[in-house]
């Protein structure tokens, strides 16, 4: 028996519109889920997680916009892609689509073939998205997303760690119950500089220095993901202060002084074009100018020559 293509949550009060999208999606090779309204939905998602949900925009009790946003405010929910199935065509009804949180919409009727092009791009992208955050989990980097107003989209257990640090500051300060305070938001210390920064459109690699807490936050860009969505890494100061050191002393760029640092703690190109936001090949380019300014012929010399001198600091 051939593996699932992935696990789908249709959403919808019509039994009618049920049945048809189960047919359809088995036929496809999909495990399928229905829930008649946005309670029973998000009971379902808690016990068995979708790969994505199809989402009915107007059903009774709680409709397809507050079921989304309940899915959003969930940390075990928040990144499963939500598409909206909906017969509003008009454009408030589209924006609200995609403010609840939604990523997509299909119009009723439904064309069959669309919604399945539509599906595939979406979990392709999701699997894409988690893949990238399982692999900079690996690496223990302090990486997250948040959209353009500085609001959390996701982030790893690193950067988790640290907000949880940052959130304790803030409460011990204006002296809230550490259980009411949002977990799984920005601290306000962070969010409100973060979000004029995004709104003055930093270059990719630039970085933000916040002198909100006991100790400095450096903050690097490292691009937009998917839409909307802006990567960040959460840099320590030791960490800037050695990439800093290590240019000075070698005579390197900023990009290979970062390079050379990972290196010498015995990451691969692979792990440092994860950990800094570029290709295996581009990190291959820039060992060949720090072989050069360091006198070396090979990364072990490099890392060799950069660790003796880590050790007189």
């Amino acid at each position: 028996m051939s593996q699932a293509n992935g696990v789908i949550l249709v959403v919808d009060d019509s039994a009618e519109s049920l049945g048809m999208l189960n047919t359809t999606l088995v036929m496809e090779n999909y495990t399928v889920l229905v829930a008649m309204d946005g309670v029973q939905a998000i009971s379902i998602a808690e016990k068995i997680q979708p790969d994505l949900v199809l989402m009915d925009a107007i059903m009774p009790n709680m409709d397809g916009f507050e079921t989304c946003k309940a899915f959003k405010a969930n940390t075990d929910l928040m990144d499963i892609p939500i598409v909206f199935m909906t017969g509003l065509s008009e454009t408030e009804h589209v924006v609200k689509a995609f403010e609840a949180g939604g990523v997509d919409y299909v119009n009723k009727p439904i064309k069959l073939e669309e919604l399945l092009a539509r599906i595939k791009v979406h979990l392709n992208n999701s699997r894409l998205t988690r893949s990238a955050r399982s692999a900079l989990d690996g690496l223990s980097q302090a990486a997250l997303a948040c959209d353009r107003h500085g609001t959390l989209m996701w982030c790893t257990h690193s950067a988790r760690v640290l907000l949880d640090v940052w959130h304790s500051e803030e409460s011990a300060k204006v002296k809230v119950d550490p259980d009411l305070r949002k977990i799984d938001a920005l601290p306000d210390g962070l969010r409100l500089p973060i979000k004029q920064w995004l709104d003055n459109e930093p270059e990719k690699h630039s970085f933000l220095t916040v002198k909100s807490y006991q100790n400095p936050i450096s903050i690097r860009f490292l691009g937009i993901g998917l839409p909307g969505e802006y990567l960040l890494r959460l840099v320590e100061e030791d960490e800037l202060s050695l990439r800093n050191r290590i240019r000075d002393r070698f005579e390197l760029t900023d990009r290979e002084a970062e390079v050379l640092m990972w290196l010498s703690r015995g990451k691969t190109n692979r792990d440092i074009g994860q950990i800094l936001s570029m290709s295996p090949r581009t990190v291959n380019k820039h060992l060949e100018q720090i072989f050069k300014k360091l006198g070396v012929e090979n990364r072990t010399s490099a890392a060799a020559v950069s660790l003796q001198f880590q050790s007189t600091l």
